[in-house]
């Protein structure tokens, strides 16, 4: 139960510091050069342009992104804490008065705000680079079958493959994958809360995030077809482990985009509320356990 003196002595957050802190963080990764892989990517997208499918650029811009996303947002993470210590940035913070919750979260928001900036740039060139190759596609297709159907004929045909290129149900995909990469960062904070190394925060965080990636396969070999004949804390142990281990496996459906399928908006309503759900309970915890630190 939360305490009365925690509230009166300033520990409800405040958005302006956070802005503050958040605004520091990204200045300090902006200059490790992440933008630097951008431009890798835009000229690795220009090169897969000529092939004929877009479903080609789509799943090496998805892959591209993801590998960018999820490294970035756990070795971000997980540095810095341990930077600010090292660099004794966090002393002259919280010395002042200002909220170790406050601290926190500046500081994740000021990963994602990079995250985010970083998917939309490359999303950019996705789409665009997409939207020339459908429409270069689309046009070949219509002069190799003009004289053998008409164009109402031809429609069905040209919208498949109109949806292999840049809808707004890619846009949904990367969204989907944000929310992914909003609970890996809490959770990198929450393990470099746990530990008191860059390196053992980041591993614990991979395994974490790799067990979470079969979270259902593990609960259903655990639990089998259901709870029936379970003890008490074998249904509490598997209830715990799906609140320790986030299920990853959830934001799977961003494959849906690839293919074409369309993600309802409902059920992107739905991961939004998961995600934000996981990231309240980890920041709560890692902010316990934060203020237990002697700094």
């Amino acid at each position: 139960m939360i305490r009365m003196a925690w509230i009166t002595s300033g520990y409800i957050p405040s958005p302006g510091r956070m802005a503050v802190i958040a605004g520091t963080t990204f200045t300090q990764l902006v200059r490790m050069k992440v933008f630097l892989f951008l431009g890798l990517f835009a000229v690795a997208l220009l090169a897969l342009s000529s092939f004929r499918l877009s479903a080609v650029l789509k799943n090496s811009a998805y892959g591209a992104m993801r590998v960018f996303g999820l490294f970035f947002c756990v070795a971000a993470t997980a540095l810095i804490i341990p930077r600010d210590a090292e660099d004794r940035i966090l002393y002259t913070i919280l010395c002042k008065p200002v909220p170790r919750i406050d601290y926190l979260m500046g500081k994740v928001l000021g990963v994602l705000a990079l995250t985010l900036v970083a998917v939309l740039l490359m999303d950019a060139v996705m789409t665009l680079v997409l939207w020339m190759r459908t429409d270069t596609v689309v046009a070949e297709q219509i002069a190799s079958l003009k004289g053998r159907y008409t164009l109402e004929e031809m429609q069905p045909y040209l919208d498949r493959i109109r949806l292999q290129g840049a809808t707004w149900n890619v846009q949904t995909g990367l969204g989907v994958m944000m929310c992914e990469f909003v609970v890996l960062s809490s959770l990198t904070l929450l393990m470099s809360c746990v530990t008191n190394g860059t390196i053992i925060s980041a591993l614990l965080t991979f395994m974490i995030y790799l067990a979470g990636l079969f979270q259902t396969q593990a609960l259903s070999l655990w639990v089998g077809s259901g709870t029936d004949g379970l003890s008490w804390w074998e249904v509490a142990g598997s209830r715990l482990f799906s609140l320790v281990f986030p299920n990853f496996q959830i934001y799977s459906v961003t494959d849906s985009a690839l293919n074409g399928r369309l993600i309802p908006l409902s059920l992107f309503g739905t991961l939004a509320l998961i995600t934000l759900g996981y990231f309240v309970f980890h920041m709560t915890l890692a902010a316990w356990l934060f203020r237990k630190k002697e700094f």
